[in-house]
């Protein structure tokens, strides 16, 4: 037990590294992390103590970059769309559709900084950071799903 505890310790570490690394090689500017930064305060001030322990800058930038990927779904249905638009006969039509799309696409994501208090730069950044992390965060992902399996069979048996 002691060994696999040791090993999951080692695991979180490493994954806490390369996480570092994607952050840092991500090109934020001081502006973006003065951001975070003040984020980060806002949430500690919120929350009960007890619930963001566990919360540092790169928590909480991850977290973001998280949040981001939302934004990548809407990305790929415009991407669909302009392929389907794409092969259709009036050019007209489909420049006045992609045009739409478009601005469509930039409210959301102009909505999407606003809410969370980030200009939109930022918000690129952090979509790009969040697609080069898939990796880290499926692997915390199951690593955390497999946390809560285990909670809830010790809760059955004890």
């Amino acid at each position: 037990m002691e060994i696999q505890n040791g090993l999951e310790d080692y695991w979180r570490m490493e994954n806490k590294t390369a996480i570092r690394e994607k952050i840092l090689s991500n090109n934020f500017t001081r502006k973006d992390y003065f951001v975070f930064k003040n984020n980060v305060q806002l949430i500690k001030q919120i929350y009960h103590p007890d619930l963001t322990t566990g919360i540092d800058l790169p928590e909480a930038i991850t977290q973001m970059a998280e949040d981001s990927t939302k934004l990548r779904n809407i990305a790929v249905i415009y991407v669909v769309l302009f392929l389907i638009l794409l092969f259709r006969d009036d050019k007209v039509p489909v420049l006045i559709n992609i045009t739409v799309v478009t601005i469509v696409l930039l409210i959301v994501l102009w909505t999407n900084a606003c809410q969370r208090h980030l200009p939109v730069s930022t918000e690129l950044r952090l979509m790009k950071l969040a697609i080069r992390m898939r990796k880290i965060l499926k692997a915390r992902a199951r690593e955390e799903k497999a946390r809560i399996k285990a909670e809830k069979k010790r809760q059955r048996a004890g």
